[in-house]
């Protein structure tokens, strides 16, 4: 494991983009140990309401249950007020954040971005983009595995491809029923036309979006990401 040796004083934010299955969850749990960053995931706050067992009569959380079996994306509102409430939390207890693919959509960024900046400042939020093309995107998450237990993901790798149990809690690996082929070509096109825009607005808003190879094993990508992000709290 890449360990940093800053120890990080100063409370910040990194935000992790790229396609479906770029491993931004997987670099996520990286620096988060590294670094002692705290993961904050969209996908799991969300699939933390929508498969609660004491919500499914709630109409907006079948709403959203609906958009997300169908990979498309939540609504920007409902996902907006459930990531603030937790970035909120997180400032209160002077953690650092790191993001894996949110805000998703411009509404998002621009409602959550300035939020951001002003609890944690703009000179302590940097944005990586990790690279990967169409196929790579499309096959790694027709070949991803989730814990049956805690839901962790296991995007496919030649480190993860023979798993048959969950590296965090030893639960059994499936391949989950959204996974499918088709599913992910639309989660690519939402990923094209509703995430790709907000890297206007951040550049707009005089943000840098590094680019970071993605078709790397997990440790190259990592090593590339922990780098830079050392050199810019050591600046």
């Amino acid at each position: 494991m890449i360990k940093s040796k800053i120890f990080m004083n100063t409370p910040r934010i990194v935000i992790l983009y790229g396609f479906p299955g770029a491993g931004k969850d997987t670099q996520a749990e990286i620096i988060e140990e590294s670094l002692d960053f705290q993961q904050i995931s969209s996908s799991q706050l969300i699939e933390e309401q929508i498969f609660n067992p004491n919500l499914q009569n709630d109409s907006i959380v079948q709403r959203e249950r609906k958009l997300y079996e169908e990979g498309k994306l939540c609504t920007p509102e409902w996902v907006t007020d459930i990531i603030n409430k937790k970035v909120a939390e997180m400032h209160e207890e002077k953690r650092s954040l790191v993001f894996s693919g949110s805000p998703r959509t411009l509404y998002e960024a621009e409602n959550e971005i300035p939020y951001w900046e002003s609890i944690y400042g703009k000179e302590n939020i940097f944005i990586l983009l990790i690279k990967i093309d169409e196929a790579t995107s499309i096959f790694r998450n027709t070949h991803r595995r989730v814990c049956s237990v805690c839901r962790h993901p296991i995007v496919y790798s030649e480190e993860s491809k023979n798993l048959t149990l969950c590296p965090m809690c030893g639960g059994i690996l499936k391949k989950r029923l959204l996974d499918t082929e088709e599913i992910m070509k639309t989660r690519v096109k939402e990923y094209k036309e509703r995430t790709e825009p907000i890297f206007s607005y951040l550049q707009n808003r005089g943000y840098k979006v590094v680019e970071v190879g993605g078709e790397d094993s997990p440790d190259g990508v990592a090593r590339n990401i922990i780098n830079y992000l050392n050199g810019q709290i050591e600046n």
